[in-house]
């Protein structure tokens, strides 16, 4: 099999585990799932809402799933790593489950995203954007969208500080697609602009600063004042040598 081949069936049967896993673990709020081949196997990260749905008591679930993971998708010697979110407020991917699975409980759509868009911005972040489609209200598909904070829609921002999940959720009027975009907190924009005040470390150095400042600038106006009086006091040479003159003149014009 050629390079570029392999790449591509690995890259689909890597889809295809994390299809599995998403619909297999929906009560555990997988909100991450992250699969890396190592020299010793196949490592398969999961972050989950609730963990110990995927444990199982005893870590009976936790085996059963490495089993399906090896004789099913043919993954070698697999490693199943779960984890905590530590905020599952801040991961689109469980919150756009959460809102889908309430439209599936029948939850009107507004109530359903003004809620997760409520929990969001509770939880600190930047900006949310939820955007629901599908028959919400009628026979005709529209769509909807719950704004609320700063989220960036383009550029570089957007593709590196922009996190995005989906779900769909399948009510009896029809299919109902939900995105969320969340922008996390502490993100450092471009463009943020920070005013930064100089503090002393210690408020006497500070005084004898000003002191200082004071001492040089008094000096600098008596240097001032004295060289403009020398100047006003000290004769021109030229203005002499015309009094002399005109005093010889004089003492000529007498005799």
């Amino acid at each position: 099999m050629a390079l570029e081949g392999k790449f591509i069936q690995d890259n689909l049967r890597k889809l295809e585990v994390k299809e599995y896993l998403l619909s297999e673990l929906s009560r555990a709020g997988i909100g991450e799932i992250d699969i890396q081949r190592t020299p010793l196997g196949t490592r398969v990260i999961l972050q989950a809402r609730r963990p110990g749905i995927v444990i199982g008591k005893k870590g009976i679930a936790i085996r059963k799933l490495t089993t399906i993971l090896r004789t099913r998708f043919g993954l070698q010697n697999p490693q199943v790593e779960v984890n905590e979110l530590e905020i599952p407020e801040l991961n689109p991917v469980v919150m756009a489950k959460q809102v889908a699975d309430g439209l599936e409980r029948g939850i009107n759509f507004r109530r359903a995203a003004y809620t997760a868009l409520r929990q969001i911005k509770e939880s600190g972040a930047r900006g949310v954007e939820i955007t629901i489609s599908g028959k919400l209200t009628g026979e005709r598909s529209k769509t909807v969208k719950f704004m609320d904070g700063f989220l960036k829609h383009c550029g570089e921002p957007a593709i590196k500080f922009v996190r995005i999940g989906y779900a769909i959720a399948a009510p009896k009027p029809g299919v109902i697609g939900v995105k969320v975009k969340i922008m996390p907190p502490g993100v450092k924009l471009p463009d943020d602009i920070e005013i930064r005040d100089i503090k002393f470390e210690d408020e006497k150095d500070e005084v004898a600063m000003d002191r200082e400042e004071v001492k040089e600038i008094i000096e600098e106006i008596i240097e001032q004042e004295a060289e403009a009086k020398e100047e006003d006091i000290a004769p021109n040479s030229d203005e002499v040598e015309e009094e002399q003159q005109k005093t010889e003149e004089d003492k000529k014009e007498v005799e």
